[in-house]
């Protein structure tokens, strides 16, 4: 009882000089870091409102799911990573809900969907509540599942622990940002959450710990109310050196709007992800996106998850975790490619990912001969 009380004291104690930090440092940085009001007739990312509907979700969650564009068009559906929620894809839905379904949910204890009655996390919660999304939300016939960050692994999951979506759903995979593994014991030394997982047995040790009343109590109200230290920690690690301040505004305010305990429970199962047997099942035509500034899952993991699975690897210059929000246009034009793909091509999945490897070889060998740049490097890098 009384080493208990001595943990909890320390951690209150942290708690305590961390808040000290923040009052110092917001009053020497706050002005540097305000964000300008964004440019007249943009829309404010995050505010683009679909069809919303609440669903039975797993684990006896409500589980919150938005539908955009009309409803026989090619199907499109996006995972959110940590932290965040379905808005996170505003600039998918912007370019694409005009011709596209498109539909977005918000994981297990973000935004909207409530947390799971027996408050635990993990991958395979993320998985099912993924399939209750299909399910749902989705007509018929092929769609393009995309995942970034945490939904990235979800999607690999969905697919190793639910046989049929690839089998007869599921005919493309986008992946941002994202990786496969990253166990502690098994990982080369490296930056992000590779570095992360090494600190996994303690991280396993702490959580009951931190979830104590009295340090939460504490740590949350430093957590939600130090506006300009979380902008400094989404400008350090959550985007690109050349982010824009809206961008990093917006990521900012998810930051702030999440849960504390949401993300200690889900701790573990990032920093211990093993979604290898997901990414061993895909059969069918795959994009990777990875930014080159990426420090929670650096280019490396990725171009271990596109050696391993035959996918077009994209490492795009400048940017930092949030590509989906840092990099618009590049991941609009794949998604449309595999979106149009899959609308087109009647044939099996095995055939359609030999026709894609083929059309993407001679566009490289026809771009080559006409003295243009090809479509990617040999490492398959993209500036």
């Amino acid at each position: 009882m009384e080493r208990a009380a001595r943990t909890v004291g320390a951690a209150a104690a942290v708690a305590g000089g961390l808040a000290l930090g923040f009052l110092a440092e917001r009053r020497f940085v706050h002005q540097r870091l305000q964000t300008p009001p964004p440019p007249a007739g943009v829309v404010p990312l995050g505010s683009i409102a679909g069809e919303v509907r609440t669903v039975p979700g797993p684990d006896g969650m409500d589980l919150t799911i938005e539908t955009y564009g009309p409803p026989d068009a090619p199907q499109l559906v996006l995972s959110h990573g940590w932290i965040c929620t379905g808005r996170a894809w505003h600039h998918q839905v912007a370019a694409l809900a005009d011709r596209y379904r498109i539909i977005t949910y918000d994981q297990p204890g973000h935004g909207r969907t409530s947390s799971p009655e027996s408050t635990h996390y993990d991958l395979d919660l993320l998985g099912d509540t993924l399939r209750v999304v299909i399910d749902a939300a989705t007509t018929s016939g092929p769609l393009v599942l995309a995942g970034h960050s945490l939904g990235g692994m979800a999607v690999l999951n969905a697919i190793h622990r639910h046989d049929d979506l690839l089998d007869d759903r599921v005919g493309g995979v986008v992946l941002l940002s994202t990786t496969s593994k990253a166990r502690a014991d098994r990982i080369g030394f490296e930056v992000g959450i590779s570095g992360l997982a090494r600190l996994e047995r303690g991280i396993q040790r702490l959580v009951p710990v931190l979830r104590d009343p009295r340090v939460v109590s504490a740590s949350e109200r430093l957590y939600r109310s130090s506006s300009d230290l979380s902008t400094l920690l989404v400008r350090r690690i959550g985007v690109g050196p050349d982010a824009d301040p809206q961008v990093v505004a917006f990521v900012e305010q998810l930051v702030l709007d999440s849960d504390p305990d949401i993300v200690l429970g889900l701790a573990a199962a990032v920093l211990g992800v093993d979604v290898e047997a997901g990414l061993s099942r895909l059969r069918v035509p795959t994009s990777i996106f990875v930014g080159s500034d990426d420090r929670l899952t650096p280019v490396s993991l990725s171009e271990r998850m596109a050696k391993r699975s035959g996918a077009d690897l994209h490492v795009l210059d400048g940017v930092g975790h949030m590509s989906l929000l840092e990099a618009p246009d590049e991941v609009n034009r794949a998604l449309i490619e595999h979106l149009d793909r899959v609308a087109t091509e009647p044939y099996p999945r095995e055939v359609a990912k030999q026709r894609w490897k083929g059309a993407r070889r001679s566009l490289r060998g026809a771009s080559s001969a006409d003295g243009g740049a090809p479509a990617g490097d040999d490492d398959g890098r993209v500036a």
